[in-house]
């Protein structure tokens, strides 16, 4: 019976057997499974406790080869979404996000305050100036986790009262980025949702992305401590600092938070 021969890195799909979609290309695959054996087999030779967690690290290695799959990159690395946006953006990559919180203002209220870009660096923490030319263009600086501040200049693309806001960055955008923000009436007469869907390009792809998540500073963390923030603000007029929480709690004052 005749044979057919397989290409190298065609063989067993391992991650039909491990529930995992395989997120390591093919060259990296050999590479680790390569290395991997190399450290079990020194592992192995040396003996004792050094030698034990070696070859323990290179079994880890050489199955990453093996399966195609590391649980590391699946957690810091790009979702199957976030890579459709980057594809459709011409992007390397994209960080996404879409986080809501709903707030006890009429919309109109809450529409009015975000649609004034001035207001936000008041809530927005890394946000550290926004200059506003017109109606549809703006100018933003914003601190990034390493390094000066990043800046762009943004394009109010669909502005619809009370509804919605879009906008993208310019071209010769330190950090490419666009994004939607709706206002819609909370269920139950509990005010407004607002529903913030943002996406940008980590400025050193995949390894600026890891990085920032390492260090706290990725978009949902962002996002989410952003508008609770907002809500903090038009709720009861002021942002809590950590500084007030204590105060706070020393006098027997309810968190407001």
């Amino acid at each position: 019976m005749a044979q057919r021969s397989i290409p190298a890195g065609q063989g067993q799909d391992f991650s039909l057997l491990t529930g995992h979609v395989q997120n390591v290309g093919g060259l990296e695959r050999w590479v680790s499974g390569i290395a991997g054996g190399l450290l079990v087999v020194a592992g192995l030779r040396r003996g004792g406790l050094g030698g034990t967690a070696l070859a323990l690290g290179g079994a880890a290695l050489a199955g990453r080869g093996v399966g195609g799959y590391c649980p590391v990159t699946a957690r810091l690395g790009a979702k199957p979404a976030e890579r459709r946006v980057a594809e459709k953006l011409g992007w390397r990559t994209a960080a996404a996000v879409s986080r809501s919180v709903t707030i006890a203002k009429p919309v109109e209220e809450v529409y009015r305050f975000f649609r004034d870009f001035r207001n936000l660096p008041g809530f927005m923490e890394h946000v550290e100036r926004i200059d506003v030319r017109d109606d549809t263009h703006s100018h933003w600086v914003v601190r990034a986790p390493f390094g000066p501040p990043v800046e762009w200049d943004a394009l109010v693309t669909e502005d619809r009262p009370n509804e919605s806001i879009s906008w993208r960055s310019e071209e010769g955008a330190d950090v490419r980025n666009t994004g939607t923000v709706e206002f819609l009436k909370a269920p139950g007469e509990r005010g407004t949702e607002v529903r913030a869907t943002i996406a940008y390009e980590p400025p050193a792809g995949q390894l600026g992305r890891a990085l920032a998540k390492l260090w706290g500073e990725e978009p949902g963390k962002q996002a989410h401590d952003d508008l609770r923030r907002l809500k903090q603000l038009l709720e009861t007029g002021e942002i809590p600092t950590p500084v007030l929480r204590a105060a706070d709690r020393s006098s027997g004052t309810p968190d407001s938070a």
